[in-house]
């Protein structure tokens, strides 16, 4: 009898290890806006995320277009393809977080804009955010640029500025000579 005692509580306690181990423990956020074709929020649309047929989480955008869901997944979930559906529009989104940390919540941008699914974050004038650092180049080099003539130009003036005294000082020389004869 204590054999089987012994025997059932093992057993309990490799199956739940084996249970702790899909457990729940990484918050997931999926939001974005839902935008019509003139970049205007589309107010109270349906958004649901599913894994495979089985429904994650739903809600509706608010009258910006905006809409988030949140949900908790496992270590196994990293990696998988989840389907997110606004009306009659779907899109894939690839879960990626880092196993091993428990505490801080991903937050995965998905838009629709005029029926297109753009992933990553919009900015207030609705632009994609890897456009800023491609406009921060442009105008880091235009400056980048500019200052460089503005360089060159000082030098050359600095240049005509010593041509210019030592004429002058030439100048003077040969007076002096032409006085002391």
């Amino acid at each position: 009898m204590k054999i089987f005692f012994a025997a059932l509580f093992a057993g309990l306690l490799v199956i739940t290890h084996a249970w702790a181990e899909q457990e729940v423990k990484h918050r997931y956020n999926v939001q974005g806006y839902v935008l019509d074709e003139n970049n205007k929020g589309l107010v109270n649309q349906q958004v649901k995320i599913f894994k495979g047929r089985i429904l994650l989480e739903m809600g509706k955008t608010n009258s910006e277009g905006f809409y988030s869901l949140k949900f908790k997944l496992r270590d196994s979930d990293n990696q998988q393809i989840l389907k997110l559906s606004v009306g009659a529009h779907e899109a894939d989104l690839r879960v990626a977080f880092e196993t091993d940390d428990f505490n801080t919540s991903k937050v995965h941008e998905a838009n629709f804009v005029d029926g297109k699914f753009i992933e990553g974050a919009l900015t207030q004038f609705r632009f994609p955010t890897w456009i800023y650092p491609i406009i921060g180049l442009i105008a880091i080099s235009f400056l980048a640029i500019k200052l460089e003539r503005r360089r060159k130009k000082k030098i050359q003036q600095h240049k005509n500025k010593l041509s210019g005294r030592q004429s002058v000082s030439s100048h003077h020389a040969k007076k002096k000579r032409r006085k002391k004869h």
